[in-house]
């Protein structure tokens, strides 16, 4: 019975190899060969012994896959910028009033609405380091004064300082620069002066006719040009009064005002009304009765103090000025009433050709220069304001047969 059972075992680890061997090579998929091995036991018991299993060995395969390495992408390069957009954006609203607000000012500050009025007489900047405060007097031939053409200087004894300048040209101009808020002209008015405009900044602020009946040496209003540096023109512009005999300008001198740290002028703003026409209706009024009309009646003119000032001299150069070393002396002059012909005051011309009257009267009067055959009307007036009056003799009386 053993003799049968071993080669029975050995068939069946045969069948089992062999099945085993197949199994292997149809999965493997690979031409090995792999032979079953049969072990001989040196000795055989009776006892069940299990059967060799065969377990397939699977050998990992590694696989390599070409990789591409990233690509890198450009990013584009900002610059970076500095940009500012300013809006400005205007809203009108009709009809709505915003009241102003209080400005605080520092300590101390003096808020003036226009320029102060000159005290004459005016310190000379002649003679006085800038800067100039308050008010100064800038003389006619101050060395920033530009004349174009050249203008002709005058001596006067009732000019500013003594002397003057004019043109003759219909065009000719004066410039000056000046740093204030205030400004003033001293100019020559006479018989044979023109009309001259003073412009400031490029801006026309005023027209002067400077024709009078006698010479004389007025200023203007004073014009308030703002805070900062300026450009004063006096500019000659081809016109004159009908009854003047030339167009000459005359430049006395230029008054400028300056204010310190401490003063502030501030105009009033300038208001603008527009008329609205408004419907009335028509009224009939008619006059039923009135009280008698009152007619008038004389009332005596009380005494008062007149003052004058005559000149009397010999016009050598024939500029039709009174210069230095012109006047005539020893030449009676009086004052007359014109009603009676009776003298209420006379007088002698000095070394100057100067004479002056103060008289108390109520009546008409009239100064009289016998010698000459010249009579002036005597104007009524207070002692501030002494008109002048002024008698230039032609070349052709030689002074020396003045008696």
């Amino acid at each position: 019975m053993r003799r049968l059972v071993l080669p029975m075992l050995a068939a069946l680890c045969l069948t089992a190899w062999a099945a085993a061997f197949l199994i292997l090579r149809s999965q493997s998929g690979t031409s090995d060969l792999v032979l079953p091995t049969l072990m001989v036991l040196p000795s055989l018991t009776p006892t069940d012994t299990a059967s060799p299993t065969l377990t397939p060995s699977l050998t990992p395969t590694f696989t390599i896959t070409a990789t591409l390495p990233p690509t890198e992408t450009p990013v584009p390069t900002l610059l970076p910028t500095l940009s500012e957009r300013v809006v400005e954006i205007t809203v009108v609203m009709s009809g709505v009033f915003i009241p102003p607000a209080p400005t605080d000012f520092p300590y101390g500050t003096t808020l003036l609405s226009s320029p102060p009025q000159p005290v004459e007489p005016l310190p000379d900047a002649t003679d006085t380091a800038p800067p100039f405060i308050g008010w100064y007097s800038f003389e006619s031939d101050f060395p920033t004064v530009q004349y174009s053409p050249a203008w002709t200087p005058r001596l006067s004894q009732f000019a500013s300082r003594g002397q003057y300048h004019r043109t003759e040209s219909a065009y000719g101009s004066a410039t000056f620069a000046f740093e204030g808020e205030g400004l003033r002209v001293r100019y020559v008015a006479a018989q044979n002066m023109g009309v001259f405009e003073i412009v400031v900044d490029g801006v026309v602020i005023d027209a002067i006719d400077a024709y009078a009946d006698t010479l004389a040496f007025p200023t203007t209003d004073v014009y308030f040009v703002g805070n900062g540096v300026h450009r004063m023109e006096i500019r000659a512009i081809g016109r004159k009064n009908n009854a003047s005999e030339g167009y000459v300008v005359g430049l006395d001198a230029i008054h400028v005002f300056r204010g310190d740290a401490s003063t502030l002028i501030l105009p009033p703003p300038a208001m603008t009304l527009t008329p609205t026409e408004t419907p009335q209706p028509a009224a009939h009024i008619e006059l039923v009765g009135a009280p008698p009309t009152v007619q008038p009646t004389g009332t005596p003119i009380p005494p008062r103090i007149i003052t004058a000032e005559v000149v009397i001299a010999y016009d050598e150069n024939g500029n039709r000025t009174v210069d230095p070393a012109e006047g005539v002396a020893g030449i009676s002059v009086r004052v007359v009433e014109m009603n009676t012909n009776r003298i209420i005051a006379s007088g002698f011309t000095d070394e100057r050709g100067y004479v002056t009257f103060e008289v108390v009267t109520d009546a008409p009067a009239q100064i009289v220069v016998p010698y000459f055959g010249r009579a002036w009307t005597l104007q009524r007036g207070g002692n501030t304001a002494a008109p002048a009056y002024t008698l230039l003799l032609t070349p052709g009386n030689q002074p020396g047969l003045i008696p």
